[in-house]
């Protein structure tokens, strides 16, 4: 009886021993805070090197040096009058609450990680101080919002991580350095938020300052979408993005995403992938900004700003290719049985715009047993012309002397002339005096054009050929 009672003796006072271990490990966590009614208060530096769990509000006195190296917990409002800063890089602070969160205060604040997770509405977090964060933030849950006084700055190496629509920032983004960087911006009409994100490729310079925000609702209200280049039929007027340039250098290349929740219909036309493009205003006028490339796939267009400033979308006016043959023939009277014509034929667009790569080029002469045409695509001169033969092809199909360009990949490009040298001899009738046209004829759906009023051009050839002619004529 005496063994068994020494026994529970024993067993208890190792569950004593436990409970006093545990209870001490808590106080060692939580050491360093100072809690005051339901604020925990930091009046002098504080180092957290491990977990701290703060349930309410958070304060940073005027006095205080918050230090974060490991991972700190933030469930209510976050104020800091003095300074909070990190020592290792792979430190978190975390925002976790049940209710909104305000960050606010005319301290210090820097971090290295961020996650922010608070589900309690829409927009929970609400930022009225700078914020610098050199980590990751991770947009996990929730909105943030700022007011007049707020700004969250990426440092050089920051980035950022699940941006969604769920979580992303309504306002002004700074982005420092030069790097790749996407802007976690969005908007909101009443209780509708939409992320609209902005990416920006790396920069030129390192002390690189860009600011980024997105703005749901017309640009007109304060840049005329009125007033544009004439090339562009319409401005998008629903949405618009404002990036700034703080140190002078260039923007970097600059992707855009439309979307149709925001971006409207007369955007979005059923021809407006070949369409679309970047305006930007640039202070007088909305102008065409120029395009990198245009990805369907990604929903996405990339430019090249020349300028920085307010961006939305275009929509270009439908400009179609427009090709048109001119003909220099070396000789048109003939006397005798044949005679030499060989001509150049100058082939241009008039629209400035590129064929479309999917209808080749194409000249067209009609075969007649009055000509005899020689096509050397290796020829570079003739009648005195620096040739561009080897940009086509030739082929005799159907009745048709068919010449189709291939240079340039097959893409003809605006605004341009291509040079084909044709060696030719006319073969008269005999015992006779005549005309007889020689023409040449762009294919009516070459390049995508679709005015074909100029599509031909031709020279009269004028022969006699008579008993008292002999032999060929040059």
């Amino acid at each position: 009886m005496e063994d068994r009672l020494r026994i529970k003796l024993k067993t208890l006072n190792i569950k004593i021993e436990h409970s006093i271990s545990f209870l001490l490990f808590m106080m060692f966590v939580f050491i360093g805070h100072e809690t005051c009614a339901q604020k925990n208060i930091v009046s002098n530096e504080n180092r957290n090197e491990g977990i701290s769990a703060t349930y309410d509000e958070l304060l940073v006195s005027s006095t205080g040096n918050l230090i974060n190296n490991g991972e700190l917990y933030v469930y209510n409002d976050l104020s800091n009058e003095g300074e909070i800063s990190f020592e290792t890089q792979s430190s978190v602070f975390n925002f976790k609450g049940q209710e909104p969160q305000k960050v606010s205060g005319s301290g210090s604040s820097l971090f290295s990680n961020v996650l922010l997770d608070n589900s309690s509405e829409k927009a929970p977090f609400s930022i009225e101080k700078n914020i610098t964060i050199q980590g990751n933030v991770d947009f996990k849950d929730g909105v943030v919002a700022y007011n007049s006084n707020g700004l969250m700055i990426f440092d050089e190496t920051a980035n950022v991580l699940n941006v969604s629509q769920e979580s992303f920032v309504v306002d002004r983004v700074r982005k420092k350095g030069n790097q790749e960087f996407v802007f976690p911006v969005g908007d909101h009409r009443s209780t509708n938020y939409v992320y609209r994100k902005l990416k920006m490729d790396a920069t030129s310079s390192a002390s690189s300052i860009i600011d980024a925000q997105y703005f749901w609702e017309n640009p007109g209200g304060s840049y005329n979408t009125n007033l544009k280049e004439d090339k562009i039929e319409i401005v998008d007027n629903q949405e618009y993005w404002v990036v700034d340039d703080f140190n002078g250098s260039s923007l970097p290349d600059l992707t855009f995403y439309w979307d149709a929740a925001t971006t409207p219909s007369s955007i979005l036309v059923s021809d407006f992938i070949d369409r679309i493009t970047v305006a930007r205003w640039d202070g007088e006028k909305w102008i065409q900004e120029e395009i990198v490339s245009v990805d369907a796939a990604s929903s996405s267009i990339k430019i090249k700003p020349s300028g920085d400033g307010p961006f939305t979308f275009a929509l270009l006016k439908t400009v179609l290719p427009d090709y048109f043959p001119t003909l220099f023939t070396s000789k048109t009277q003939v006397v005798g049985a044949k005679g030499r014509i060989d001509f150049v034929v100058f082939v241009g667009e008039a629209n400035g715009e590129n064929s479309n790569g999917i209808n080749p080029i194409e000249l067209r002469i009609s075969d007649s047993d009055r000509f005899q045409f020689s096509f050397d695509e290796n020829l570079t001169t003739l009648n005195g012309q620096t040739l561009d033969n080897s940009d086509w092809n030739y082929v005799l199909e159907r009745g048709l002397h068919k010449f189709r360009y291939i240079g340039n990949g097959g893409i003809f490009p605006g605004n341009s002339i291509s040079k084909i040298g044709i060696k030719a001899v006319f073969v008269s009738p005999s015992n006779s005096t005549g005309e007889v046209p020689l023409k040449v004829t762009i294919k009516a759906d070459s390049g995508g054009q679709q005015f074909t009023g100029n599509d031909n051009d031709q020279d009269i050839i004028r022969y006699t050929s008579n008993s008292a002619s002999e032999g060929e004529k040059d």
